[in-house]
């Protein structure tokens, strides 16, 4: 699982392992371990890979499917403006507990364009 997740996050921010072992002052080789699942990370690493990737640890570990941990997803500047299609993509969006799927996030896009819509029309 850890493994997979750092593989993951590391292709999706399209860096090498060689630029993650230089941040974490580590050799490439022991990222590509980690990748495999040859070694583990220690506690300092883990939060260092947490920090970087700005997830939680424990999303490293499998225990939350939410990347950061709730503090982090509060906007501290009023004024950024976030495409909820971003939003939508970037966080495991979840409503009664039940995680919403790829057709869901695009029922989501459908009803609030149609809403926006019908906002716009009333005079």
């Amino acid at each position: 699982m850890l493994k997979d997740k750092i593989k993951k996050l590391r292709n999706e921010e399209n860096i090498s392992q060689r630029k993650l072992a230089k941040f974490l002052n580590l050799s490439p080789s022991t990222i590509a371990m980690y990748e495999i699942g040859e070694r583990k990370p220690d506690i300092d690493t883990l939060q260092k890979i947490a920090d970087y990737f700005n997830i939680s640890v424990d999303y490293l570990l499998g225990r939350t499917n939410e990347r950061a941990p709730a503090d982090k997803l509060i906007l501290k500047d009023k004024n950024t403006n976030v495409e909820i299609k971003e939003l939508l993509n970037r966080f495991n969006v979840h409503l009664d507990g039940e995680f919403l799927t790829e057709e869901d996030k695009e029922s989501v896009i459908t009803l609030l364009q149609m809403l926006r819509n019908r906002n716009k029309k009333k005079p």
